[in-house]
């Protein structure tokens, strides 16, 4: 779900304002180009608030956002106007920086140290190169399909949905230490109430 509204927005959406909709493509990559500056300005306070109250809570109001933002989104891109069109993607662009946000420490905080990068590395290269890589012609191919300009919108929404599913199934991983790393500490105090707690005084 994150890899298709993630290309869907910032990869395919230009082409759609283009050859959907009758916009020049200059004028669909500078709106596009305005939300993105706009999701840059706010993405470290997206990860602020993961830090704070966790990672699914965020997510979730991604993949919510998806759900249920999608198509009022795209009902809103199609019509005439500088204004409405920005309003559309800006509702898609918050939707993703909840996401865009967080993802970077959830995903390698779902797998074990001793493998975390192998499995991680693999494991988001291939979600993003079959289900991101082609959501701009599986989108094209459904538009040609059935004629309707909102596919984009059902495709994001199908995905969304998924990714409901996944969220509400993953682990929270915020403020938890990762599977398989060694204890940290702060101070040496700390230090040695671990050392004490894992190997307490030999008894003879």
């Amino acid at each position: 779900a994150y890899n298709i509204t993630d290309y869907m927005l910032l990869s395919y959406m230009p082409t759609y304002l283009s050859d959907e909709l009758g916009y020049s493509e200059t004028h669909g990559l500078l709106i596009l180009l305005a939300v993105m500056v706009f999701l840059m300005l706010i993405i470290s306070q997206v990860g602020k608030l993961s830090d704070r109250f966790g990672r699914k809570p965020l997510l979730m109001t991604g993949m919510l956002g998806f759900l249920f933002l999608s198509l009022p989104a795209f009902l809103l891109i199609r019509i005439d106007g500088i204004l409405p069109i920005t309003i559309g993607m800006l509702m898609l662009g918050l939707s993703l920086v909840c996401m865009l946000g967080t993802m970077s420490a959830a995903l390698p905080a779902l797998f074990p140290t001793n493998v975390r990068y192998g499995s991680l590395s693999v494991g988001y290269n291939l979600s993003a190169s079959i289900f991101g890589g082609t959501t701009p012609l599986v989108i094209t191919a459904l538009i040609s399909w059935t004629g309707s300009n909102l596919m984009p919108a059902y495709y994001a929404m199908a995905a969304a949905l998924i990714g409901v599913i996944a969220v509400a199934c993953m682990k929270e991983t915020a403020q938890q230490p990762l599977i398989g790393s060694p204890p940290s500490v702060e101070t040496d105090e700390e230090a040695a109430e671990l050392v004490q707690a894992q190997a307490p005084d030999p008894k003879f």
